[in-house]
């Protein structure tokens, strides 16, 4: 089972690197009881599910996944703030980040509910992969003789060979960047690019997935070509071969205390995740702690009606190759409109495509005592309406795609849950993947 399992997890970052790139979120990290849900949440859905047909295209690999990793972020922030429990919306207290941009903080699941510490933070240098760049080569030269060449790449764990067919016609800049694709689609632990100068020469770099090792002697990865089963002389050719800059431990200190770790993921006191991204100018800190409860519910406000909008305009951008997402779109602005007086006085408006806008004066205002219980209350209901809806979309991605309805179960007789739904999505990334 681990083996199907890291083939689905190569296919889909596969497609969500290149259709909906994020950031990785403990949120996706589930326990039994989580998993369960989702099961039974499946299984109930595919009850009453239709028997569709659809062509599977490029455009819908994009939208499913563009669509699923949209939904997931939403409910990541949701979760952040207390979950779909309306009486625990928006009680958790918001951490905060003096400088987002050299360090962002979220709270560990199962920390304690009241977390205080603060933290003076300062970054001396990142977590780095280790790097390989190849020599710059004329893009349009074809210098390589055209055979069938292989190379062998060894990483901690396992050993690959990889083979590149090269034709007469192979300039140096369409070996690279075969190459690259190559290696990209291989999730062997390694990424690859083809850089360009100003002089009309490209190289290819290649990338280790992990970052420090502890040891600075000892690479992340070799390339060679010295006992390969097919012709030699790629690697020596494109350059490759050298470590440019090995990998490295992120430095970094805590309220004066000087750490390491070997990725740019670390926790503090079992409380703070923090997400290192910056390193600091000498002479400044990233400030990180608790804010106070009227801040903690502004930014929560704010936060649900940044990533809703972000959801919605995930949406519309694809109404032209899939129609059918208007209807979803329509929902929801049926739905945000039942709140309309609430959100009116919290300083929250409607705009004609969906999205929210804040009044940042007229919602500061409010929540210093010009808002009723009752604003507060419903606000959290449509947060808790958008999370059921959008959590829908999550699971069955494929529910607002275009396609043909052959047969409607018959609503009078029981019916037993079928796989169909789930493979029918994963079947389709897989079936272009291989």
């Amino acid at each position: 089972m681990s083996f199907y399992n890291s083939i689905y997890n190569n296919v889909y970052n596969l497609y969500r690197s290149s259709y909906a790139p994020k950031s990785s979120s403990r949120s996706d990290a589930h326990n039994k009881s989580d998993l369960k849900n989702i099961y039974n949440s499946i299984v109930e859905h595919s009850k009453d599910e239709p028997v569709y047909l659809f062509k599977p295209t490029s455009d819908i690999e994009r939208y499913t996944i563009a669509m699923k990793e949209s939904a997931m972020k939403f409910g990541h922030n949701i979760s952040s703030m207390g979950g779909q429990d309306a009486e625990q919306l928006f009680e958790k207290k918001a951490l905060y980040s003096s400088s987002p941009d050299n360090a962002e903080v979220s709270e560990l699941p199962g920390s304690p509910a009241s977390v205080s510490s603060n933290i003076d933070l300062t970054i001396e240098s990142l977590a780095m992969p280790q790097v390989n760049k190849g020599v710059y080569l004329p893009m349009d030269e074809k210098t390589l003789v055209p055979a069938s060449y292989s190379f062998d790449v060894t990483t901690a764990s396992s050993s690959y060979e990889l083979q590149l067919n090269i034709s007469e016609n192979d300039t140096n800049h369409s070996i690279q960047s075969r190459l690259s694709r190559l290696i990209n689609n291989a999730a062997i632990g390694l990424s690859a690019t083809v850089s360009q100068d100003q002089y009309g020469n490209s190289a290819i770099m290649l990338f280790g997935n992990s970052t420090g090792t502890g040891d600075d002697s000892e690479p992340s990865f070799i390339i060679s070509d010295d006992d390969t089963s097919q012709t030699r002389g790629l690697v020596d050719y494109l350059g490759i071969k050298d470590i440019t800059s090995n990998a490295s431990w992120a430095k970094y200190t805590i309220n004066g205390e000087s750490k390491t770790a070997p990725e740019n993921e670390i926790t503090y006191d079992n409380k703070y995740a923090i997400t290192l991204k910056k390193t600091t100018e000498p002479g400044q800190s990233v400030k990180i702690g608790v804010m106070t409860d009227f801040d903690s519910l502004k930014d929560n406000i704010l936060g649900v009606a940044s990533s809703y909008n972000q959801f919605i305009k995930t949406a519309a951008e694809f109404i032209d190759k899939q129609p059918r997402t208007s209807l979803l779109i329509d929902s929801m602005k049926r739905m945000n409109s039942s709140y309309a007086a609430a959100m009116d006085h919290l300083g929250i408006v409607r705009n004609e495509d969906g999205t929210l806008d804040v009044d940042d004066s007229k919602l500061s205002n409010a929540l210093s005592g010009q808002a009723t219980a009752s604003d507060i209350s419903a606000l959290k209901d449509f947060t808790k309406s958008a999370a059921k809806k959008i959590s829908d979309v999550q699971l069955n991605p494929m529910d607002y795609v275009d396609k043909r309805i052959v047969a409607y179960k018959n609503p009078n007789v029981t019916h037993y849950a079928n796989p169909y739904i789930t493979s029918a999505y994963s079947g389709m990334l897989f079936n272009s993947y291989m």
